[in-house]
């Protein structure tokens, strides 16, 4: 669909207008229409609106068409205006054709203005398509004269007869490169030349003329030793199979040049390079017959063989053995296949020569017509490698059978390597994993695995040496044991460039360790078991001990103190003043006699059939009634749990503390409680008398004594108290 004609219409008079649109809607419908009265309008109307063409009235207030023009011209240049108006000077109607209007019509001729509309749009779109098509015509010849003289090549143009028509600065360059003289347009071309070339450049450009195509290269020189090589084409230009002129194009080809001459230059080098090598260069064809050589291989087949050998000699001669013959052959039979590769062999088994022999095949036209040979002697190499060999495996047998391996990681490269011991110390196959950092950890047992990662976390960080313990789980399942140290190298900079380290295989140490530990363990449980058969031992021997000297006291002082008191008797008897006398000293004796007998029922045990809760009553009764203490006693042990040795030292036990509480506590109750649960016999002996600081060191032996003897039996003494709070003992002892 065609885009409606914009109109603006510069005109005071409404009606005036409205009778211009409806004649051109009538005419040339679709049109759109913009009204201006005043200037301010039309301004507005000529940068908003943007009108195809503009009808103008002559006169407005304050305002013309001729001002009207001006400003269109300003805003809008080309557009197309016509004066509409009722009436003007045939001068004025040509000073404003003059001035740049397309037309003026009469309002009373207005039937005219849409045929005036259309043959100046139609003259304006042939003035845009022709100012286009110029404006393409000036593009293209700038197109071509800026490819004309930027070109690479230089560019010379002249008629039949020589005379210069068109040139580029390229050329002008090559023409000045070694001469004085300057090309000119409408001159002619051999004024251009230097005399020494100029017998030579006739020449050309007249076989040129006769229709021949001439290319001919030119060195150009300069004093201060720069130059260039141009290659010149010569060319006939035609016009209808008639030449009408010689186009010439230089082409700097220095570097091409400069190349070929370097090529010539290493070819001789090459060729001598070969010739003073020690390594043997040579060629067959498919005949296995010689084609090139080096001196180095002429004097090796010399030497070998006494024979001089020359291109076209047959190398596979009965001069070798039929197993070099073979084995040559099956070489140079797989180079005619097509395949490039390098072989090391040792041709002479009486000799530890050994060579490095490398094929290419030689192809021509796309067929392999041949091969050419390079060997080099690796005798040294040869032996240094198997010297490498056998101490990589020497190393590889230690690593073995100490279980250590070795590793290390190129920091810049991000490559890691591992020793052979290592793979099969985390039980894995070389060919089928990558090493990294990643695979390690994935190894090491998961209750190890955050000190692992922090250890090496803080190398990577700190760039310190450190070494690490761990346990690693291989892929069946079984734990292992390892230990890994690391230390860093560092570049010139000081930057870490290679981490290196081992890893080994602790387990049978870490085992060793732990059956040692388990030994000695063992072995302290043997000895504490003895130290405690030997304090039982002890207090056995204290507890027969007592009863010896309960039974001398009892036995024999008591008899020699009733004696004493018998004896004083009767000497009483005799004297009633002696009677007197001696009365107190007898009261003293039987005192001594009640003492020793209590003191005896002390010290003396029965070695059987001990009934521990009778025992315990017993000394109980005896501190309440000598102290007025209040005692309770809780009792649940049969007396066939437990043997005798064991209740005879629970018995002094709480005889040892009642003792104490008799002696220091100034206790008002005392419990007593013995219990027999689940495999441990738990005794409570509980005051409530003024306790004790347990910080504080203790001059008796009391609490040590307790102690000793509940650890000969393989128990433990628990002692609480405080200042005030009583004193409570709790003892348990296996049984």
């Amino acid at each position: 669909m065609n885009n409606p004609l914009k109109i603006l219409i510069l005109e005071d008079s409404a009606a005036d207008a409205e009778m211009v649109k409806r004649l051109l809607i009538k005419e040339k419908s679709p049109c759109e229409f913009n009204l201006a009265m005043t200037e301010e309008a039309y301004v507005q109307a000529l940068d908003g609106f943007k009108p195809d063409i503009i009808l103008s009235d002559h006169s407005l207030p304050q305002f013309d068409s001729a001002s009207a023009l001006s400003l269109a011209r300003q805003k809008l240049p080309g557009i197309p205006f016509i004066m509409v108006t009722g009436a003007v000077s045939e001068e004025f109607a040509a000073d404003i054709i003059r001035l740049g209007a397309d037309d003026y019509i009469l309002k009373d001729r207005l039937n005219r203005l849409p045929s005036a509309i259309d043959s100046i749009l139609k003259q304006r779109k042939a003035e845009i398509e022709k100012r286009e098509a110029d404006q393409k015509i000036i593009q293209s010849e700038n197109n071509l004269r800026a490819i004309f003289e930027n070109t690479s090549e230089g560019i010379l143009l002249t008629d039949e007869h020589g005379t210069v028509r068109a040139f580029n600065k390229k050329m002008e360059e090559y023409i000045l490169w070694n001469g004085q003289k300057q090309i000119k347009q409408g001159k002619s071309i051999y004024e251009s030349i230097e005399t020494p070339g100029k017998d030579i450049f006739t020449l050309f450009i007249n076989r040129a003329l006769n229709g021949e195509s001439v290319e001919y290269e030119r060195f150009l020189g300069q004093e201060h030793g720069n130059f260039k090589w141009v290659a010149f084409f010569v060319t006939p230009v035609r016009d209808n199979d008639t030449i009408t002129g010689i186009c010439i194009t230089g082409r700097d080809i220095t570097e091409r040049k400069i190349a070929e001459q370097q090529k010539e230059f290493d070819s001789n080098n090459f060729k001598s390079l070969i010739n003073n090598t020690q390594d043997l260069i040579w060629s067959v064809d498919r005949d296995f017959r010689l084609i090139t050589f080096n001196e180095a291989f002429k004097k090796e087949l010399e030497l070998k063989t006494g024979k001089i050998f020359v291109p076209g000699d047959y190398i596979l001669s009965d001069l070798f053995t039929k197993g070099q013959v073979e084995h040559f052959k099956t070489l140079y039979s797989r180079a005619f296949s097509g395949e490039s590769f390098t072989t090391v062999a040792n041709f002479d088994p009486h000799s530890e020569t050994w060579a490095e022999i490398s094929f290419f095949p030689i192809s021509q036209e796309g067929a392999i017509i041949g091969t050419a040979c390079f060997s080099r002697d690796i005798t040294e190499r040869k032996k240094a490698e198997e010297a490498l060999t056998k101490s990589e495996l020497r190393l590889n047998e230690a690593q073995t059978i100490t279980h250590i391996s070795n590793w290390e990681i190129d920091l810049e490269k991000n490559i890691h390597t591992w020793s052979d011991e290592m793979y099969r110390i985390l039980g894995i196959t070389k060919t089928e994993v990558v090493p990294t950092t990643e695979l390690f950890l994935s190894f090491i047992h998961p209750d190890d695995a955050k000190v692992a990662q922090k250890s090496i976390t803080d190398a990577f960080t700190y760039f310190k040496d450190s070494r690490i313990d761990f346990r690693f789980l291989l892929k069946n399942g079984s734990k292992r044991y390892g230990h890994i140290e690391w230390r860093f190298e560092f570049d010139e900079t000081g930057k870490p460039c290679r981490l290196f380290g081992i890893l080994q295989d602790i387990t049978e140490r870490k085992e060793a360790e732990k059956h040692l530990k388990l030994l000695e363990k063992k072995i302290h449980a043997q000895k504490a078991a003895e130290q405690k058969k030997i304090a039982r031992a002890i207090i056995a021997g204290q507890e027969k001990e007592r009863n010896f000297i309960a039974q001398e006291l009892h036995d024999n002082i008591n008899q020699i103190l009733a004696g004493t008191k018998m004896f004083l008797s009767v000497a009483g008897k005799k004297n009633e003043e002696i009677r007197e006398a001696v009365k107190y000293p007898m009261e003293l004796i039987d005192n001594s006699i009640q003492e020793i007998r209590l003191l005896s029922k002390k010290l003396v045990m029965p070695q059987r059939g001990i009934e521990l809760n009778k025992l315990v009553l017993d000394l109980l009764n005896v501190l309440s009634k000598n102290t007025g203490v209040q005692t309770n006693l809780t009792f649940t042990i049969p007396d066939d749990a437990i043997g005798d040795d064991l209740k005879l030292n629970i018995y002094r036990i709480i005889q040892e503390q009642l003792n104490n509480v008799q002696k220091y506590a100034e206790a008002k109750n005392v419990q007593i409680t013995m219990l027999l649960k689940k495999g441990i016999i738990s005794v409570s002996i509980a005051d409530d008398g003024k306790g004790f600081d347990t910080q504080v060191q203790r001059k008796g032996i009391g609490i040590s004594n307790i102690i000793y003897r509940v650890e000969c039996f393989g128990g433990k003494v628990v002692i609480k108290s405080s200042p005030g709070k009583g004193c409570k003992i709790q003892v348990k002892i296996p049984y």
